[in-house]
């Protein structure tokens, strides 16, 4: 059905995949490997960059890894830029599992386009309850990113699955509300840009609420993210850079007239117990990390606990760091998303 698989190399992955050839790979790795793999590939391969691997043991820089599952399960649909164009095939891909109760998209974007709010706006067509889970695809450390499917490289992929299990889609962050929120009184968010909070530039505003000066602003941001609050669930929305204005840019995009929260770490040990209680034990658990999640996780010396919380609620655990997350038809940064694969249904 759908296995975790690994490789250490680009020579190793065509061999099984040209032996395998009634499977589908989705496969992550550093963007310098995925590079070099891509005109290797058969047509059955999946390959997109990432910062880092999360795996049993460690958050990883080297091989690839990733999923394995039965090409019977899943489409594999290509989206265009701009992606209107793409439009027919995503409806027909999704009329063809749109009432299957175990059904979900698994999309894969370019964390560099900062295109994700118009990718999701493409799939208007869904009923609101289809469950969609995806990953920006981006390594941080090269400023670039590949997607790629055999040898084509492509710019965002939809992956229409329909699974013979239970499949479940959590997301998890690691901050809470202070109490103090802003409102958005000037943002461009085509641009991400946020002009005004509360009437006042937006970098003396943020900085006002958290007692210090603009100068040290940018150094909270890992600890001090933005939330937007949607049917009592925390969307956090990170700041990027403060701009010469005092204007701040964004990783997505924030809309004006809306109220974004002031966030800062809650208890980690009853986050991720909530987390393993939703889970409530699989088969198999994928999840897709931001990449600055990843960062307050080294500053914080925290992964361990995050792997062995993962390792403890299913059987098979893998993952990836993103440039940021797809869940219930938000874009959001800071977060883990993860699919949840239980047993078959009987």
């Amino acid at each position: 059905m759908m296995e975790t698989i690994s490789f250490s190399d680009a020579d190793s992955i065509k061999q099984y995949a040209l032996s395998h050839s009634d499977q589908d790979l989705i496969l992550f790795g550093k963007n310098q490997l995925v590079a070099q793999a891509i005109k290797f590939m058969p047509e059955n391969v999946v390959l997109c960059s990432s910062e880092s691997l999360v795996t049993a043991t460690q958050v990883s820089q080297t091989g690839f890894s990733g999923l394995t599952f039965a090409s019977q399960y899943a489409q594999l649909v290509p989206i265009s830029e701009p992606p209107i164009l793409s439009l027919t095939r995503l409806q027909q891909a999704y009329h063809r599992v749109e009432t299957k109760p175990n059904a979900f998209l698994f999309l894969l974007c370019d964390g560099y386009r900062a295109h994700e709010e118009m990718i999701l706006t493409t799939f208007y067509f869904l009923n609101h309850r289809f469950k969609m889970i995806g990953g920006s695809a981006g390594d941080i450390q090269q400023g670039k990113t590949l997607l790629s499917l055999g040898t084509r490289r492509l710019t965002n992929l939809a992956i229409f699955f329909d699974l013979p299990a239970e499949v479940s889609l959590i997301k998890e962050n690691l901050y809470l509300p202070t109490g103090k929120r802003m409102l958005v009184t000037k943002a461009d968010p085509l641009k991400r840009v946020v002009y005004t909070f509360n009437g006042r530039p937006a970098a003396e505003e943020y900085a006002s609420q958290l007692g210090i000066s603009v100068a040290k602003l940018a150094d909270t941001f890992i600890k001090h993210p933005l939330g937007k609050k949607l049917d009592n669930e925390i969307y956090i929305n990170s700041p990027q850079k403060i701009n010469a204005d005092h204007s701040m840019s964004f990783y997505a995009q924030i809309i004006p007239n809306t109220f974004l929260e002031v966030l800062a770490p809650g208890n980690i040990e009853q986050i991720l117990a909530h987390t393993r209680q939703q889970i409530d034990h699989a088969q198999l658990i994928f999840s897709i990390h931001c990449t600055l999640r990843n960062q307050y996780l080294l500053q914080t010396q925290q992964w361990p606990k995050v792997l062995k919380s993962l390792n403890q609620s299913a059987t098979q655990q893998l993952g990836f760091i993103s440039n940021g997350e797809q869940f219930n038809w938000q874009h959001f940064n800071q977060t883990m998303v993860l699919l949840a694969i239980k047993e078959k249904r009987k």
